[in-house]
């Protein structure tokens, strides 16, 4: 369905479960990938049937992405697309999240978000052009009073998105972002096992598997979507209709 040959990606947070499947795909779809994250992106990347790299990176450290780009551009050239999937999750009302959970969560969401734009895009200018997808949720859409700091940094994350693709557009890199439904994987989960948010009243009652995710990751950062800037792509089952009944 896509074709990202001769195209580097650089996907963050990728030895998560969504992460996982993003690199499979890029990599079936014929991308030069970038695995990276805290840990794990050796094995991931060496794991992958086409031209791959692994690449350490907290998304937070600002050195860190000035040597993930210098790395990726010495193996693969100039960047192409860039996925900022890292997130990091804590679960507290306004009242009971601890300031500095919710500053690690705003730290790794929305100000890793920053740090990977302003890191690629001078990668991407030498490109050409090249696109950014934000991975977002449902919760930057809706309220979330039990993921207080979740929610914030992906509301926040809408605004950045929206001034980075209207400030990258004469480069001709294009940023959008895509608004998943719960995923079935473990940050669906409290740490009781029970459901962070239960979807059996919605329009399509289960979570998304992650292919299904990645699949629309996939076509925001493909030419399929050359036409689409500063947009934000929903695939939530409904999620933001609320309730059926």
């Amino acid at each position: 369905m896509f074709d990202f040959t001769g195209k580097t990606v650089l996907i963050t947070g990728a030895s998560g479960a969504l992460g996982t499947t993003l690199t499979a795909r890029f990599s079936e779809a014929g991308a030069n990938t970038v695995t990276a994250a805290r840990t794990g992106y050796d094995q991931l990347a060496a794991q992958l049937h086409g031209p791959s790299l692994g690449v350490p990176l907290d998304v937070t450290s600002e050195s860190d992405w000035t040597d993930a780009i210098h790395q990726t551009e010495a193996r693969f050239g100039p960047l192409d697309i860039l996925i900022n999937n890292a997130a990091y999750l804590r679960v507290g009302t306004v009242e009971s999240i601890p300031l500095d959970e919710f500053q690690r969560v705003l730290d790794t969401n929305l100000t890793g978000a920053l740090l990977g734009i302003r890191a690629a895009a001078p990668s991407m200018r030498a490109a050409g052009g090249g696109a950014i997808v934000n991975i977002n949720s449902v919760a930057g859409l809706a309220a979330a009073p039990d993921l207080v700091a979740y929610s914030s940094s992906k509301w926040a994350l809408r605004g950045l998105m929206r001034a980075a693709a209207k400030g990258l557009a004469r480069d001709n890199i294009r940023v959008n972002s895509v608004h998943p439904g719960i995923i079935e994987t473990p940050l669906a989960y409290g740490p009781d096992g029970n459901a962070l948010v239960p979807v059996d009243d919605f329009a399509i009652p289960r979570n998304a598997t992650p292919d299904e995710i990645a699949h629309f990751i996939l076509f925001a950062a493909s030419d399929q979507a050359r036409f689409a800037t500063g947009s934000e792509l929903i695939a939530d089952g409904g999620f933001t209709l609320g309730p059926l009944t």
